[in-house]
């Protein structure tokens, strides 16, 4: 739900929801074609170095509930993409079909045997709070070219892709960077060009599959929060007890949904959708929560990038999502206007399939936001002068009322802290499917969009005189 579209209007609930049932995807008409080949084989050994940034954590943890041999990166089915011959992403393994990976463990373990198979270092940045099974929990980061750029300049130009800063979206992305890393061609790069692989900026968010991190802070509502007093969102506080009910059982759906269809009556649905995901500062316990201080995983990408693109002079960040748009397709969201340099670049040098500015834009579906990390990494670059642009990637899902419905019920059992009482199981399920749904139709759409997308980043900044 980075950024729903909010059709409150309409105040019957879902039929996914009246039962146990888990969220269905929306149908779809388009159909991929797959081929036949033989499974790409990925090394099983463990990391050997993690760089000397990162903090030292174990090599694995034994609490994988996948087996490797379900991961996909063993799958049979894939969709060719064919790259020109200059392109610096080798077309060495094709979309993966089946499947995404299951759980936190198992998305960081393939991303870092990747990165070793193809001789590259993960730098591991551990944060204090621990996994459902009581593992370490990190932010991942892989520099590649860094090697090849002047020492004491870094990189002149840079891509920075993220995933996971919205924890209970990041399984997409986590299968995306492993991607990127068994196919890129580091040699193909120009000399004063450096990507930057970040994964699982919310790891617990990840690992438990909830959107917020541990302290239920929405850390992409969250940069700089130290330094920064956000302005408050009163609107939200009108809202609050609708979108969090402090009632003892499950709150009724029904009875949500037709007081807030009463307040878009009352107030226009712009007004509802920007209170809501605008981001708020008062209430720790509700939605969109940007936190009173700096959180622990916001802190360490501000500092990752403080290093890495301390001399950069063309930055381009895409931070990638789920729940915005059609079923499968991507949408590049954009807090810069239509005709904007920003805009024309995300058209233009990036080919978008479809680009939504969220200002200046009569026919936007989501409004602008505050302390979002993307835009705090391209305005750290920008504020010195260099040509910066950002965007959130955005794979859609299911309809915006199975997510809102989804979202209040999960954060009402949480609040509670009963994410594992039985009673109670369906509904977390439920709230993960809405953001990564269980299909592998949807898994091939994602994979094969997000794919093309992050080989067009490439080319762009590589050719970005």
């Amino acid at each position: 739900m980075s950024a729903t579209r909010w059709r409150l209007s309409r105040v019957q609930v879902p039929l996914a929801f009246r039962g146990v049932s888990s969220c269905r995807p929306r149908s779809s008409s388009r159909r991929l074609t797959v081929e036949s080949i033989q499974p790409k084989q990925i090394a099983s050994s463990t990391i050997s170095a993690y760089g000397q940034t990162g903090l030292s954590v174990a090599d694995r943890h034994e609490h994988s509930q996948t087996p490797r041999a379900e991961s996909w990166f063993a799958s049979s089915q894939v969709l060719r993409v064919q790259p020109s011959a200059s392109d610096p992403i080798r077309d060495t393994a094709a979309v993966p079909a089946d499947r995404l990976p299951r759980t936190y463990d198992d998305g960081r373990t393939w991303f870092r045997d990747t990165a070793e198979t193809n001789g590259l270092t993960v730098a591991p940045f551990g944060i204090g709070a621990l996994g459902p099974s009581g593992e370490t929990l990190t932010v991942d980061v892989v520099a590649i070219g860094a090697g090849r750029a002047v020492a004491t300049e870094r990189s002149r130009r840079a891509l920075v892709v993220m995933s996971g800063v919205h924890g209970v979206e990041g399984f997409v992305g986590s299968a995306l960077l492993s991607d990127f890393l068994a196919r890129v061609n580091a040699s193909e790069l120009p000399d004063d060009m450096e990507v930057l692989l970040i994964h699982a900026v919310n790891p617990w968010g990840m690992a438990w599959g909830r959107r917020q991190n541990e302290s239920n802070v929405d850390l992409n509502r969250n940069w700089q929060r130290d330094r920064d007093e956000p302005h408050h969102n009163d609107a939200y506080d009108e809202l609050h007890p609708i979108a969090c009910p402090d009632t003892p059982e499950l709150p009724s759906i029904d009875e949500i949904l037709i007081a807030a269809g009463g307040l878009v009556a009352e107030r226009g649905l712009p007004w509802v959708r920007d209170a809501i995901t605008s981001g708020q500062y008062r209430h720790r316990d509700g939605l969109h929560f940007g936190g009173e201080r700096t959180e622990e995983s916001t802190a360490i990408i501000e500092r990752v990038a403080a290093d890495r693109l301390a001399q950069t002079e063309r930055l381009l960040v895409i931070d990638l999502h789920t729940g915005h748009g059609s079923w499968g397709e991507i949408t590049c969201l954009s807090d810069e206007p239509p005709g904007s340099p920003q805009d024309t670049f995300l058209r233009g040098r990036l080919g978008a399939d479809h680009v939504e500015a969220t200002t200046g834009n009569s026919e936007a579906t989501t409004g602008v936001k505050s302390g979002q990390i993307a835009n705090g990494i391209r305005a750290m670059r920008s504020a010195r002068g260099a040509e910066a642009y950002s965007t959130s990637l955005e794979v859609g899902t299911v309809s915006d009322d199975e997510q809102i419905v989804a979202t209040i019920l999960e954060q009402w059992v949480h609040r509670r802290g009963a994410r594992h009482r039985p009673e109670y199981e369906a509904i977390c399920q439920r709230y993960r499917e809405c953001f990564t749904p269980d299909d592998p139709e949807w898994e091939l759409a994602a994979m094969s969009a997000g794919r093309r997308h992050l080989q067009s980043a490439v080319t762009a900044v590589a050719e970005w005189a």
